[in-house]
């Protein structure tokens, strides 16, 4: 052989401009591979251990977030009954007050009574009606008193009921006399 032919040769194995390289990308990444595979296996790993990890962070999440949303629900749903029971304790203790009134005939006190109630409580209405003729006899809101109580209830009743609807809770609680009932005091609460 000559110089030309091995010149020939040698452009043969040499890339021209127009071509590219033959598998000389996986050739240096396979080589890459091969002298670091300790550290791939680690990279590959941490990015497995790393992807784990925010998927559990974001179940956790989650999680904590029901948790939480249960929880404010259920402190919620007894503090109202709480509440519920509290305000149907005082409108007991009220009832005695206003029979006391009542029987005494004292109508003036019996309305700083409903003021003072209304003001100190969470109660948005509180009303005094007569259970026979179901006239309001005495009311927090005025424009009530003296007109027939048009809300369905139970005049009939012996002990406090609290009856609960989307927009209020309404307290009924009877209010004795010596030997039959002489009013029905109605605690609304919105």
């Amino acid at each position: 052989m000559d110089q030309g032919e091995e010149s020939k040769d040698s452009d043969r194995n040499l890339p021209s401009k127009d071509q590219k390289p033959v598998n000389g990308f996986k050739v240096k990444t396979l080589n890459f591979l091969k002298k670091n595979i300790a550290a791939v296996v680690l990279t590959i790993l941490l990015i497995v251990v790393f992807i784990w990890f925010s998927a559990k962070i974001a179940n956790n999440k989650k999680q904590f977030e029901n948790d939480k949303i249960q929880l404010i629900t259920q402190y919620e749903t007894e503090r109202d009954s709480l509440q519920i029971k509290s305000l149907e304790f005082a409108s007991i203790v009220f009832s005695w007050s206003i029979r006391s009134e009542m029987l005494r005939n004292n109508m003036e006190n019996l309305n700083q009574l409903l003021t003072v109630f209304v003001q100190e409580s969470t109660a948005s209405l509180v009303q005094i009606v007569d259970p026979e003729t179901r006239m309001v006899i005495l009311s927090s809101d005025k424009k009530y008193e003296g007109i027939e109580y048009d809300k369905e209830i139970n005049f009939e009743i012996n002990e406090p009921v609290v009856i609960k609807d989307d927009q209020k809770i309404t307290i009924t609680t009877p209010i004795m006399g010596f030997s039959n009932r002489i009013g029905v005091l109605i605690v609304e609460v919105k």
